[in-house]
């Protein structure tokens, strides 16, 4: 019993101080690049066809991002990097489920407070590890009824909301996306017409 009490103080303050890896992850020891991606809901495909960002004064680009599938609340894909962080993001986009198409501009207030958020630690298995990781990622999700939500997130499992927004429809050319639209469908149709958008779950 004493040896047993003795273990357990051993162990209890080495949870305490760090020593044991019961208590730490290995700290990200690497240079961090900060990136934008782009998520959509399973089942309701976009062709984004614009993603562009602006850090007033300093820079103004943008990334092509195309067709994305997958999956919301996840890092998603397409994008790249993000330097400096922007204080404004327009996106354009075309819902292949509802033929439609959306445009947002985002403005981001405060861009330095976006990365200091961004590059608190948050705990993520990667690797066949537990690694404390920067939220390094800002993802935007679009979703069909024009829905646009901001996550930071290193892994899905650490996806924070940040922003969420409402885009606008804008005149759409569905003959532009007919062969896109027509493999869609013949893809995801049975899925619509099971479900439908379920426009309030986003």
């Amino acid at each position: 019993m004493k040896r047993f009490v003795m273990f357990a103080t051993i162990l209890f303050m080495s949870v305490l101080s760090g020593g044991c890896s019961i208590a730490s992850t290995p700290k990200w020891d690497r240079p961090v690049t900060y990136g934008v991606r782009v998520a959509v809901p399973r089942h309701y495909d976009a062709w984004v066809k614009r993603l562009r960002f602006e850090a007033t004064g300093e820079r103004a680009w943008w990334w092509p991002v195309g067709i994305t599938s997958c999956c919301w609340k996840s890092r998603g894909t397409g994008g790249g990097e993000l330097e400096p962080m922007p204080d404004y993001i327009h996106v354009t986009w075309y819902s292949l489920a509802e033929q439609q198409s959306y445009t947002r501009l985002i403005h981001i207030p405060d861009p330095d407070a976006l990365r200091e958020r961004m590059e608190q630690p948050a705990p993520v298995h990667k690797w066949g590890k537990l690694h404390n990781l920067p939220r390094y990622d800002l993802v935007l999700g679009l979703a069909p009824g024009g829905t646009v939500v901001l996550w930071i997130m290193n892994w899905g499992e650490t996806a924070i909301e940040v922003g969420r927004y409402k885009a606008v429809k804008i005149d759409t050319h569905p003959e532009y996306y007919e062969k896109r639209t027509q493999r869609y469908l013949s893809d995801n149709g049975s899925y619509l017409k099971q479900h439908g958008l379920q426009l309030d779950r986003w």
